[in-house]
């Protein structure tokens, strides 16, 4: 999946983390205002922390990830959370839940070898998506994601979500002003119209983004969030704020 923003986590108080949502993809030209969307982020980073992806990239890697935590550590909080289950779960819902399956289509154990008893084929327990594939372990498929339990499960935990308005929007007139050789204006463009224009510019226009690649990442539009949730449990691997990646969750599962 493509990347569409970047996420900052700036501090985290109680049940309650406040940060910052970088917009970061024409094909995502806002932040989603649902519930499901705060909570597919902590999901996001549950998933990071578990598996080991998130670090710290070095200074030249533009919009790179930050986490005040070694991979380590991340996995030792991760392991240790009271609700890491319930994250767990809400993951399966948004992506599917994978089934380890032999030749066959039989359901395995988490070792790939052992045929779970009573023996049952995946597609008679399960409605099964289209996804499905190997890896050294064992053949795999995935369940059909559940946007309806998705939309209800974050409507417990997540108990308040406010969005802040969209900043650092380049104007029309700015993106007027740019020239390219390599992406000359059109005669249609109606440039010299839009030189006057001084409100921000639509996100979804592409010329905007060639104005922001040249930009540093702080001066990228985001809007700031502030979330809390039901149990204060769903943020003990935020590690009080300081981590940064980039996401492709949008809140839909």
């Amino acid at each position: 999946m493509t990347d569409l923003y970047t996420v900052s986590i700036d501090a985290v108080e109680g049940p309650t983390f406040r940060g910052k949502v970088h917009i970061i993809n024409p094909d995502a030209a806002s932040v989603p205002s649902v519930r499901t969307f705060p909570l597919a982020l902590l999901v996001d980073a549950w998933y990071l922390l578990t598996n080991g992806y998130l670090g710290n990239d070095g200074p030249e890697v533009h919009r790179g990830d930050r986490c005040p935590i070694s991979k380590e550590r991340g996995k030792e909080i991760v392991a240790g959370m009271r609700l890491k289950d319930d994250l767990s779960e809400v993951y399966d819902l948004i992506l599917g839940k994978m089934i380890r399956v032999n030749s066959g289509g039989y359901i395995l154990a988490d070792d790939g070898r052992t045929v779970v008893e009573p023996r049952r084929r995946a597609k008679d327990v399960y409605k099964l998506g289209w996804s499905s594939g190997s890896d050294p372990i064992s053949s795999y498929v995935f369940t059909r994601s559940d946007p309806e339990e998705f939309t209800r499960r974050a409507a417990e935990i997540v108990t308040s979500y406010e969005r802040g308005p969209v900043l650092n929007v380049p104007l029309w007139s700015e993106v007027a002003a740019l020239e390219s050789d390599r992406e000359p204006w059109e005669p249609g463009e109606d440039r010299e119209a839009m030189l006057t224009w001084h409100d921000p510019v639509d996100l979804e226009y592409w010329r905007a983004w060639r104005l922001l690649r040249d930009r540093p990442f702080e001066e990228w539009p985001y809007a700031e969030i502030t979330v809390t949730v039901s149990d204060a449990g769903y943020l003990e691997h935020l590690a009080g704020g300081g981590m940064r990646w980039s996401t492709a969750q949008t809140g839909y599962a």
